[in-house]
């Protein structure tokens, strides 16, 4: 049996994040490729978004450490650090 070299992800970028997404609906999930291995860093870089852009992520509804990997269909939310006063 062949080992998968790369599994697809679903990702929804919040708030000022939405722009990495190429999407123009905040919220809306997208389908991200990444190598079969990849953790929420890999992910960020992936989607060219700076780390010290994103506060918090959450895979399946969990909060996760930027060092947490990733597998074959899993949800993951980003959140940038919150604003305002």
């Amino acid at each position: 049996m062949r080992k998968k070299t790369s599994i697809k992800i679903q990702a929804k970028l919040y708030a000022t994040l939405a722009k990495y997404a190429g999407a123009s609906i905040m919220y809306e999930p997208i389908e991200v490729e990444v190598p079969a291995g990849a953790t929420l860093i890999d992910l960020y870089d992936r989607l060219g978004i700076p780390r010290d852009e994103v506060k918090t992520s959450f895979v399946n509804s969990v909060m996760q450490p930027p060092e947490y990997t990733l597998s074959e269909g899993d949800t993951v939310g980003i959140f940038p650090p919150v604003g305002g006063g």
